[in-house]
């Protein structure tokens, strides 16, 4: 009951089902490319846990990608099954983390060259705020290591990031993210933290943003 009151007066669950997007995240990404131009047409872009699909949602319009003329591409992965998102190319029910997933998300991307990673995905809450944090600060670096892995890794990476490309990566404040920030400055030139509007005040949710390869 809460949940329902909250978002009975939440200025953007209002928003959301006014632009008809599945969810109120859709304003945290746009609020970020507004600030940063993170998307633009013709872009490749892969969305890590993208269920509901908001961000998918977004990314669509944000690149231009109904259009018959459009040269991006927007490959969406999530453990959840996510209904079809014209425009968007969508694995469901598949872990990020698995060797499976992994495989078949390189031949999704064939060879493409992607332009920016999303990553908006969270571990279902245990109670425990550190443990939590711990374990979103692992997947958020999981992600990273698909397109960078550490140098004591004999895989490559499972794509290239192009020379201009971008990480958005959600995570739960905590006493790892600074050090996690120092790890991502050794790949990114630039890694800023932002805290959306649209987060609400009262959560530890706020957003890596990685942009310029160091190599």
């Amino acid at each position: 009951m809460k949940y329902l009151r909250r978002q009975a007066t939440d200025e953007f669950a209002a928003k959301a089902r006014e632009h008809s997007y599945r969810a109120r995240s859709a304003f945290k990404l746009i609020e970020i490319d507004d600030r940063f131009e993170v998307l633009k047409p013709g872009m490749t872009v892969l969305d890590v846990g993208c269920a509901p699909g908001s961000w998918c949602q977004v990314v669509v319009e944000r690149c231009g990608l109904k259009a018959k003329t459009s040269t991006g591409y927007l490959l969406g992965v999530d453990l959840q099954v996510v209904p079809p998102i014209p425009g968007a190319d969508i694995i469901s029910m598949s872990d990020i983390t698995a060797k499976e997933t992994q495989k078949l998300i390189s031949q999704k991307l064939n060879g493409r060259i992607v332009d920016v990673v999303l990553s908006d995905m969270a571990p279902n809450p245990s109670g425990d705020p550190a443990t939590d944090h711990l374990r979103l600060t692992n997947l958020c670096r999981a992600v990273f290591h698909l397109f960078a892995p550490p140098l004591e890794s004999s895989d490559p990476p499972l794509f290239r990031l192009s020379p201009d490309g971008k990480y958005v990566c959600k995570m739960w404040d905590g006493a790892e993210r600074k050090s996690f920030m120092v790890e991502l400055l050794k790949y990114f030139r630039q890694v800023r933290t932002v805290k959306p509007k649209s987060s609400r005040d009262a959560s530890a949710e706020l957003y890596l943003l990685c942009t310029g390869r160091n190599k």
